[in-house]
């Protein structure tokens, strides 16, 4: 997956919907991740709801996208 892919199936995510969305002003994908990753995070804990589907869908681009961030490569997703 491309980066321009990545960007445009988080934009179609409802756990983007829900997120801070903080792209959507300077359109840094770090940014991007960054709050979908928050949003997986509550959403595992039930702090936000969302499905187990949209958990594992936003869980699996996470993992997918990882290694497109400048500064979340090493960051551990353990939820």
């Amino acid at each position: 997956m491309t980066k321009e892919e990545a960007i445009i199936k988080a934009h179609q995510m409802y756990a983007y919907e829900i997120s801070e969305q903080a792209d959507s002003e300077n359109h840094d994908f770090d940014a991007l991740w960054q709050s979908l990753y928050d949003v997986c995070q509550l959403a595992t804990y039930q702090i936000l709801d969302l499905d187990d589907d949209e958990i594992e869908e936003t869980r699996e681009w996470l993992k997918e996208t990882q290694s497109m961030t400048k500064d979340y490569q090493e960051t551990e997703i353990y939820f």
